[in-house]
């Protein structure tokens, strides 16, 4: 398919701020604030001071925030340290719990926002613009499906290079000055800068290394880099989406082209990003929010629970890390990471009633007899009745993802067996009674931070955030702690 590249440009370069719905706004400002307190939250760890220790030694300007660090930094590097800090608790915003990358897109809106003192309205356009780009190129690349023998696989190589035209187009977007050839060359040049994918041992690992599944601000700086390059009149491949190589060289098993451009400008995929309210994967939300409410229902206490089994999505258990739960953590700047795909391990710790956040992975939790003994008690197996479900969306879906992920579970407690079924988690964006709103992503920031900043403090910022179409001037205006 030809003119997928420029087309896409031009839409970053032609969109404007009157072109988006009120919804768009509204659910825009809300990802917004939901990346920003996982920034925040995330800001006082161990990798994230690994982190600020590099972005000093690098130098430069004070232009932009980072997270944690009280001195501002050139956009380019803000942009690189926030990315990776905003996803470093696995609590930022899930897109068809495959991929993670709003965090891309607010990075370089903001860092270029403050940089060049732009408007809340150029902040929220170009984190709706960006995600949309970064939304379509992900959609274009199958990244799992179901393998010969009738089991489900993630793409063997994986990458998320292509987060790098979105942060660029985010950055570009919150411009707005950018001429129409200079944002055509901008995406050739971020394809050409941007990360190479990785072989993916993730299905298979048991640990994680200090990245996840992607280098996070490799990706960011690459994104800054081709803006900065495109203004200074760099050509770049203004076909690189055309043909199947970029998005293939991404490591995908396929490619579907047109979904990069279908009802581009009037389907705005930002709508359809989940919110999370834990800081674990996507896949445990289900099962976290059944045994929640299993507990208060029944007034249950841990005390009181037996056994659990958990019955996993299937794409979920296809990682070594939902069908083989470590018994220990280690309490290193990993263990975040490591903390968010051991299911028993935070199932015990909402069963506990320890509160959501980055103190989950804190030592005395990490630690505790109390929460170990009980993860004891908790398994997995597949949820086999979800698998003709993830078929059909393989199959018979032109996105091949899937809205529902199905979890079950099975509770022994107090001599009594109880079961329970979810089809949707809370924060989903497809039902009205599990779409995120603001008051619930409020009660996150408090739950998050609440050990950072008082109730007044990050009621205020909710505030400002929820009214960031009137802000005149992020850099000064938008006060980030």
């Amino acid at each position: 398919m030809t003119d997928v590249t420029t087309r896409l440009a031009d839409f970053v370069h032609d969109t404007q701020f009157a072109d988006l719905t009120p919804e768009v706004v509204d659910y825009t400002k809300l990802v917004i604030l939901d990346t920003i307190l996982c920034g925040i939250a995330a800001g006082g760890l161990e990798r994230s001071a690994m982190m600020h220790e590099v972005v000093k030694q690098l130098g430069g300007p004070a232009e932009a925030t980072v997270f944690g660090l009280s001195q501002r930094v050139p956009a380019v590097h803000a942009a690189m340290a926030n990315a990776e800090i905003m996803n470093l608790l696995d609590a930022d915003d899930t897109f068809f719990t495959s991929s993670h990358f709003a965090a891309f897109n607010v990075a370089g809106a903001l860092a270029e926002a403050q940089r060049q003192d732009r408007s809340g309205r150029d902040l929220i356009l170009g984190t709706a613009v960006g995600f949309d780009v970064n939304a379509r190129l992900n959609l274009a690349s199958i990244v799992m499906g179901e393998a010969e023998d009738g089991s489900f696989r993630w793409s063997p190589v994986q990458g998320m290079g292509f987060a790098a035209l979105g942060t660029a187009a985010s950055a570009a977007a919150v411009r707005g000055d950018l001429d129409r050839e200079q944002v055509r060359n901008l995406m050739g040049l971020a394809a050409w800068m941007a990360p190479t994918p990785t072989v993916n041992t993730m299905t298979e690992r048991t640990e994680h290394l200090s990245f996840k599944y992607a280098n996070y601000p490799g990706v960011a700086q690459a994104g800054m880099m081709a803006l900065a390059l495109a203004e200074q009149g760099y050509v770049g491949d203004q076909n690189c989406l055309d043909g199947d190589g970029f998005v293939r060289a991404q490591g995908c098993l396929e490619t579907d082209h047109e979904l990069m451009l279908d009802e581009l400008g009037e389907k705005w995929w930002i709508l359809e990003t989940c919110i999370k309210y834990y800081p674990s994967c996507r896949y445990t939300a289900g099962p976290i929010d059944m045994l929640r409410r299993l507990m208060h229902e029944e007034g249950l206490e841990a005390k009181d629970i037996e056994k659990i089994e958990i019955g996993v999505h299937p794409m979920g258990y296809a990682l070594r890390f939902f069908r083989s739960p470590a018994t220990t953590i280690a309490c290193d700047h990993r263990a975040p990471l490591n903390g968010a795909f051991n299911i028993p391990y935070v199932m015990a710790l909402a069963a506990l009633g320890r509160t959501p956040g980055p103190q989950w992975y804190a030592e005395e939790n990490l630690k505790d007899p109390l929460v170990w003994d009980l993860a004891s008690r908790i398994v997995t197996l597949e949820d086999e009745s979800a698998r003709d479900d993830v078929r059909r969306a393989f199959r018979e879906s032109r996105i091949r993802r899937f809205r529902k992920t199905p979890a079950s579970m099975r509770v022994r407690a107090k001599g009594r067996e109880f079961h329970c079924e979810s089809e949707y988690a809370d924060g989903d964006p497809w039902t009205p009674e599990t779409r995120a709103t603001w008051e619930r992503v409020e009660e996150k920031f408090e739950s998050f931070c609440g050990h950072l900043m008082d109730r007044s403090q990050i009621r205020a910022l909710v505030e400002r955030i929820r009214t960031l179409d009137r802000v005149e001037k992020v850099s000064s205006d938008l006060p980030l702690p």
